[in-house]
């Protein structure tokens, strides 16, 4: 989760370098970063299906040898149609990752709420380190050696990973999935739609940030590229730490009492973030932004697990499907009015999402309150 998070971050400060390189317009840069959500879209729905049937070791490798070849290529290629197909692969690297290794942690934890916020925190640890990481090389070098010492990174990561034992699988749930429609067709309760709502609008909205920010604070507040830099290191910080606290008290509070507390502060935070204008105080705000924002996907993930015990494979895969469609529709979407408006006000646009978020969570009790039996101690 660590380089998951690395190489989702990167590609925020790189976007102006590759827009220069290329001379591309904001709506051509999102494309880019909606590319890599619909390679996780193709991906996500049959890695959890996979990962039941056939372990997770198969979709881990798989995932890792995606990441590696589209980083390569990308790093090299002069071409933007090659380059939009390769982060279609980068993402289909991205899907099969996230959903084999969430799926693994819910399987094998009695503490899916600590344990996934836990993995979820290296996760936090690389986008901390992907932003400064990238301005420096960014500074010195070139967005191209940067990419290309990222697909080292990973080449090395799938070594280490092709040497670990997994667990073996469960009969039942092997069986289960070997009819993966009705498999899939089995978890779209409305519990399950409502957290899919959830992880589709923190998703988006947080790929937007990671994707967007740079660009937003070095034009539209006249920041450094190095300052800009930080800023989104601070907002990956928040990330982290609260992942990190979440994990420590997940199992002492209510799941969804989390969500609610967490998308309710991140609506004010993220508007400070927005609308602020001096630069300690948006760094402050995005810091906080991050802070709240953390414990969404995990807990997300862990509720969905405990409905579905027995095919966490399939639940993950589908919650992050709307993850992936998330991340596929709003960065594009704030790229394209963005170029007709203006970047800040596409940004704040984003707000409606954390609304619907709020929204979504209330709705998400209301359902848990009306099918206590169904969904008890989530």
């Amino acid at each position: 989760m660590f380089l998951f998070g690395f190489i989702l971050t990167i590609i925020g400060p790189a976007l102006p370098y590759l827009a220069d390189d290329f001379n591309l317009k904001l709506s051509e840069v999102g494309i880019i970063l909606s590319l890599r959500g619909i390679g996780m879209i193709f991906a996500v729905l049959a890695a959890g299906v996979i990962s039941d049937r056939y372990g997770h070791r198969i979709v881990v490798l798989s995932g890792i040898g995606f990441w590696t070849i589209g980083l390569l290529v990308f790093s090299i290629c002069r071409h933007i149609p090659v380059i939009f197909l390769v982060w279609i692969l980068i993402g289909v690297g991205f899907g099969s990752v996230d959903t084999a290794l969430n799926s693994l942690v819910a399987q094998t934890s009695t503490s899916r709420g600590s344990s996934l916020n836990k993995l979820h925190f290296w996760f936090g640890i690389g986008s901390l380190t992907g932003p400064l990481v990238a301005g420096l090389l960014l500074e010195l070098f070139s967005w191209r050696l940067l990419f290309f010492i990222t697909a080292l990174l990973t080449l090395g990561y799938g070594i280490f990973m092709f040497g670990l034992n997994y667990p073996q699988l469960e009969t039942k749930a092997a069986k289960q999935a070997q009819q993966p429609l009705k498999s899939i067709s089995s978890v779209l309760t409305v519990p399950v739609l409502l957290l899919g709502i959830i992880l589709f609008s923190y998703t988006g909205v947080n790929t937007t940030f990671t994707g967007w920010i740079n660009t937003y604070l070095t034009g539209d507040l006249a920041l450094t590229t190095t300052l800009a830099s930080v800023i989104l290191s601070v907002y990956s910080i928040g990330l982290a730490l609260g992942r990190l606290v979440v994990s420590l008290m997940a199992e002492r509070v209510p799941y969804v009492r989390t969500l609610l507390i967490s998308v309710t502060t991140a609506l004010v935070f993220a508007s400070t973030a927005l609308f602020a204008q001096h630069p300690a105080l948006v760094m402050i705000a995005f810091g906080l932004t991050g802070f709240c924002f953390a414990a969404l996907l995990p807990i997300g993930l862990a509720v969905g697990a405990k409905l579905y015990p027995e095919i966490t494979g399939t639940v993950t895969g589908v919650l992050i499907f709307f993850s992936s469609m998330g991340r596929t529709v709003l960065p594009g979407l704030v790229g394209i009015i963005g170029d007709y408006t203006s970047l800040a006000f596409s940004l704040r646009l984003t707000l409606i999402f954390i609304g619907i978020m709020v929204i979504s969570t209330i709705a998400l009790i209301a359902a848990r309150n009306k099918q206590r039996r169904k969904v008890n101690n989530i």
